[in-house]
């Protein structure tokens, strides 16, 4: 009889690595390491596989029955079907989806990537970390989550650099956002790199937008809460909004691409716009702790030009006299939203052919400021 119960044990703990695989690849393929899908470029654009998973959670209605008169909107929405690169685009008022379209050949099934709309992303996971206590405070610095890759002849700028500074893109790191990316290219260790950076000024100082810095920030995450970025963003964020990214880069050390090379739908990058619209709430259930998306959306930082402002990876503008909070990333992908109008707004680009001058961002406002705005207002 012992030597049968020993055997029915041992079969049960042979059986615990599958069942431990079994309950892993619960989470997104994006999420498996094991896939070897280790980067060989800073951005990757991947094979994305479409995504048929779309729920019947969404909310239609029509432009007239949300308050927006569509007569005065028509010449808008054709001027942005003229865009020979627009995949998408997405209108949301009062939590119902009131105007979709794809365009050249896309579809309502294509993941698209987001490029660094999903730096937002990657602020909505610090907000749910520091409620979760993996995090102390935004004041924290990174080398006691990083203490590898610092030493005690760092230079006590960088030594004291902040969760704050790398959120708000005052880090102080000589990151030069097109050739520094390129010399990841050949890296084996991004983090390092960018962290060898030499610290041109004070951190906390002064705005310098950088991809880098929101990449140290995914190792930050990683390293304080056990979890990959991309695990991490799934268990916490991505499946209880009913979000499944296709596709996210992995750096050469497996840490997951911060702040670009993120795949899903334009309607999931909606869905994620109409959680913050809610103040971090989904159906009864706070995913982000209010004060977070207060706080990420409001002016962390004077970024010295037309904006309003930069929060914790977040764009603040002024549309007339609303205000307005975006996720803004390369090749025209685009998440707009304005809380006083009860407003989500989301369009994508493809990147072949696209020369990424930044046109589709100022299309955007213009469609705004030219067509939405007074389609709400006119009386």
């Amino acid at each position: 009889m012992r030597y049968f119960t020993a055997l029915v044990l041992l079969a049960l703990f042979s059986l615990l690595p599958v069942a431990l695989a079994q309950q892993e690849s619960e989470f997104a393929s994006a999420c498996d390491l094991n896939e070897g899908r280790v980067a060989r470029r800073f951005y990757q654009r991947g094979a994305v596989p479409d995504d048929f998973t779309d729920d019947e959670l969404w909310r239609i209605s029509s432009l007239d029955a949300q308050g927006i008169d569509s007569a005065v909107l028509a010449d808008g929405l054709a001027q942005l079907a003229e865009s020979s690169t627009r995949q998408s685009f997405i209108l949301m008022r009062n939590g119902f989806i009131v105007y979709e379209q794809y365009f050249n050949s896309s579809r309502r099934s294509d993941s698209n990537n987001v490029a660094s709309v999903s730096k937002s992303f990657l602020s909505a996971l610090f907000g749910i970390a520091l409620n979760e206590g993996f995090l102390v405070t935004v004041e924290d610095r990174i080398a006691d989550y990083l203490p590898a890759y610092f030493s005690a002849d760092d230079s006590p700028w960088l030594l004291n650099l902040r969760l704050r500074d790398m959120l708000t893109m005052t880090h102080g790191l000589a990151w030069q956002e097109n050739e520094s990316q390129r010399l990841l290219n050949r890296s084996p260790d991004w983090v390092a790199d960018i962290l060898s950076l030499s610290v041109s000024k004070e951190p906390g100082t002064v705005f310098h937008y950088s991809t880098g810095a929101s990449h140290v920030m995914s190792a930050v995450l990683t390293e304080a809460t056990g979890m990959s970025t991309c695990e991490f963003a799934h268990r916490f964020l991505f499946e209880p909004l009913g979000i499944e990214a296709e596709f996210w880069g992995v750096d050469p050390k497996g840490y997951f691409t911060g702040g670009h090379s993120v795949s899903m739908t334009a309607r999931e990058v909606a869905r994620f716009g109409q959680l913050f619209l809610n103040e971090g709430n989904w159906q009864g259930e706070q995913l982000i702790p209010g004060w977070w998306v207060v706080a990420s959306t409001s002016p962390q930082v004077d970024i010295g030009n037309n904006y309003a402002g930069y929060g914790y990876y977040w764009w603040l503008n002024r549309i007339g006299t609303y205000d307005m909070y975006s996720a803004l990333g390369a090749g025209g992908q685009i998440l707009h939203i304005i809380p006083a109008l009860q407003l989500v707004m989301v369009t994508t680009h493809g990147y072949s052919g696209n020369p990424r001058d930044y046109a589709e961002e100022a299309e955007s406002y213009q469609f705004l400021w030219n067509y939405l705005i007074p389609a709400i207002d006119d009386p």
